[in-house]
């Protein structure tokens, strides 16, 4: 018998359009919304890879234009000092916990389900799992070519590492889906080229997708870039297609291998989000390669072909 969808809420920094800001946040809520094993209950919005101003305005277009009807995005947290802040977001998830268990899709910074667990912890159990796009193993950089002149950082972690520590203490049952798992997919011009001819929503995907894989080829010689936040969908879809394994979780100091070499020689740290399976304690999910049919599947999703 075929299950019944699982109940998510999605909870993004969307910035397509904006220049020079990532695009996957916007796949991802395409690749959720044409995904039959799963059903958005909500969407909320937070800062990221723009501001607010601008990442609540394009998550509202983007769900507007390819979510289901009667679908609203809840304006979150604008920065880290929205931490214990009450927003339309923490207030409309709070709700949406009380009437139904859902999963939590975090896309962008933690603020928002940081707050939500520090203002309503009796909501706690009501959180089936959280999938958080964060997260390192010990000494790893996040380059995803060898001419990449600098790591990336871990955005959504380093933006408000108090939020990350706020879930971890709650206990919800946590997933990674990070830098690592996505650094094996690569989206091409020939993929935003099949994508155009495919209809509406790929040639919407591949008209504001150029000039964010054009930025990869320019300034890291890679052959396209790689979809991060579609590989949280994924697990809510198909975990069975992510290699994964269960490791200990904690937040610790360590060099910022994002600095500039000025300040890497005068000692700068920032915090970081480990996992490794040799820890114990905390404890998370954390999951490193997708299978080779990964890249078809998100591309018929994306396409609004839902495969199986």
């Amino acid at each position: 018998m075929p299950h019944s969808p699982a109940d998510i809420w999605v909870d993004t920094d969307t910035a397509i359009g904006v220049p020079g800001a990532d695009v996957d946040d916007a796949l991802a809520l395409i690749q959720a919304f044409h995904s039959p094993e799963i059903r958005v209950r909500g969407v909320s919005s937070v800062y990221g890879n723009a501001p607010l101003d601008k990442t609540h305005p394009i998550a509202s277009e983007v769900v507007d234009r390819f979510g289901p009807p009667g679908l609203r995005v809840s304006r979150g947290a604008a920065s880290a000092d929205d931490l214990d802040t009450e927003t339309d977001a923490v207030r409309a998830l709070a709700a949406a916990l009380d009437e139904r268990p859902l999963a939590i899709l975090a896309l962008g910074p933690l603020t928002n389900l940081g707050t939500l667990v520090r203002l309503h912890p009796e909501l706690v159990p009501r959180i089936r799992s959280l999938v958080a796009v964060a997260a390192r193993r010990p000494g790893q950089r996040f380059v995803s070519v060898d001419a990449q002149p600098r790591p990336f950082p871990d955005l959504n972690f380093d933006c408000d590492p108090p939020a990350m520590q706020a879930l971890l203490d709650s206990g919800i049952e946590l997933i990674f889906a990070p830098w690592e798992v996505s650094s094996h997919v690569w989206l091409t011009g020939r993929d935003l080229d099949q994508l155009e001819e495919s209809g509406e929503t790929g040639a919407y995907i591949a008209r504001h997708s150029r000039s964010w894989l054009e930025i990869w080829q320019k300034d890291l010689g890679a052959p396209g870039f790689n979809p991060f936040d579609t590989l949280a969908v994924a697990w809510a879809t198909h975990p069975h297609r992510l290699r994964h394994f269960e490791a200990g979780v904690w937040i610790e100091d360590g060099p910022d291998d994002t600095a500039t070499p000025e300040e890497q020689a005068a000692g700068k740290q920032k915090p970081h989000l480990l996992v490794d399976a040799r820890r114990t304690g905390r404890s998370a999910t954390s999951c490193f390669e997708p299978s080779p049919d990964f890249k078809r599947l998100l591309l018929e999703r994306l396409a609004g072909r839902p495969a199986a």
